[in-house]
Order: structure tokens, then sequence, then C-alpha cells
């Protein structure tokens, strides 16, 4: 029999605990590739998207998987859900607690939400759940918010996880879908989006799931597909790829943040 997981408040936000039927949320949320880029998955289709959140949703209900809905209307967004967060199983390697991951509409960004509600989730895992610690993963140089945020719960850096582990056969997909996002990439953010697809990909090259030489065609390949190579020009797109490839490969895999309860301070 499933847990029942219990709805949590904070002075702004209700979190409710997602089911089946409300995969449709979170599928919606990865149709913006800014709120998805650090979350490793293949998210460049409806049908996979939805794929995702049910998937994410099923495994999730051990610790616990919330919706963050807005009571006070102060973001203007559909059915008030401004994101979730959520807690899964231990890491296999060396994981002492569930890990937590969550993801917020872009309305929601910079806006404090992440702390009440990321904060709302820990506290209920260490205080009702009695989980003995808590783990969370930030890819490496390309997510220094999640730096801040863990380190402002107090939570504390134990080093390197490698990031083709973490992913598994996702490693395939993910990479896919880097390129799907160069491809895709509007002109307003196409260099910015060639710059992180090759860094992410640098750190899959580092941890030996593709090679640099067929990585750097590929990417050269999708910025062609969207046209970058005609208005910045071939020689531009080719040093782009490679300094942020190699940037990548330098910054292996995910900073692995854990915090234990005599570490947690309620904010």
């Amino acid at each position: 029999m499933r847990k029942r997981h219990k709805v949590l408040t904070t002075s702004r936000f209700t979190l409710e605990p997602l089911h089946e039927k409300d995969a449709p949320l979170i599928a919606n949320l990865g149709a913006d590739p800014d709120v998805v880029k650090n979350l490793i998955c293949d998210w460049s289709t409806p049908e996979r998207r939805l794929e995702i959140a049910q998937y994410w949703i099923e495994r999730n209900q051990e610790y616990g998987i919330w919706g963050i809905f807005d009571r006070e209307e102060s973001f203007g967004v559909p059915s008030h859900f401004v994101g979730f967060c959520a807690a899964d199983e231990p890491l296999p390697l060396g994981g002492l607690g569930p890990e937590m991951y969550y993801a917020f509409r872009k309305e929601a960004w910079g806006k404090g939400v992440a702390t009440e509600a990321v904060n709302a989730v820990i506290g209920h895992l260490f205080i009702d759940q009695g989980v003995k610690a808590v783990e969370a993963l930030v890819l490496a140089g390309l997510n220094p918010a999640s730096h801040r945020l863990l380190e402002k719960f107090g939570m504390r850096l134990v080093g390197r996880y490698p990031l083709a582990e973490y992913a598994g056969e996702e490693s395939g997909p993910t990479i896919r879908y880097e390129l799907w996002r160069v491809e895709t990439a509007s002109p307003q953010s196409d260099r910015q989006g060639l710059e992180e697809a090759a860094f992410k990909i640098g750190q899959f090259v580092a941890d030996g799931v593709a090679s640099k030489e067929e990585m750097t065609v590929a990417m050269e390949n999708a910025a062609s597909a969207n046209g970058l190579t005609l208005r910045i020009g071939a020689g531009a797109v080719s040093k782009a790829i490679n300094q942020f490839l190699d940037a990548g490969m330098a910054e292996t895999g995910w900073l692995h943040y854990r915090m234990e309860p005599s570490d947690f301070v309620k904010i």
C-alpha cells in the first residue's frame, strides 16, 4: 500500500502530494527548456514529457512529491501551480537519505519560492518522516543558484557524483535533448543554448559516454541546422563548442550535497 503524504503549508504556498492525474502539471513545466535544463532527461516532445512526469510521480511515492500552489495568486500562472519538489530514493553510490530535486516556472524565479517550499519539504522529511539525511545534486558549473540555495539551508558539499552513473540509460537521450535544444533555440538564445549544451555534453564526454570528436561534429550539425552558423560564422561556432566542451570536461559530474537533522535550521 502506498504511503499517504500530508499537505504542507507555508506563508504563501500549499504543497499538495501529486498523483498520476497530476502528471500534466510537471509535463507542462518541461515544455520550457530553461526550466528543465538541469534535470537529466529528454524533454523534447509532449509524449516524452508526460512519460517522464508519470514516471517521477510513481517513483517518488515512498518519500513524496509535492506540487507547489500559490495561494495568493501573485504569479498569474495557470491553476496557481508554480512548480514541484520531490524526494527520490537514496543515491545508489553512498546515499544516506532521499535525494531532493525541484523545478519552478520562470514567473517564480528569484522570488524566494524555492527557499520557502524546499525548506518545508526538508523539515517534513526530518521531523515527520524521520529520515537520517537529505541529499541533493547540482550540475557542476551550471547552476549557481542551486549551490547558494543548498548552502543557505546548511547543506555541505561531500564530493562529486559521476554524471553518467546518475543518468544511466538516460545519458544518451539527454545528449540528444541538448542537441535538440541547439537546433530549436530562438535567435535570441541560440548562442547561449549552444554554450550550455556543449558544457553539459562535455561532462558526459568526461564520464566516457561519448567521444569529444563525435560530439563536436554533432554540435556543429545542430548549430548549422539552427542557422546559428550562418549568423555568427563557422569559426565562432567551432570556438564556442571547443571552449565549452573543454570546460564541461574539466567540471565533471554533480556536486553532491548532504544535510543531517542536526544541521537543519528551519528558515
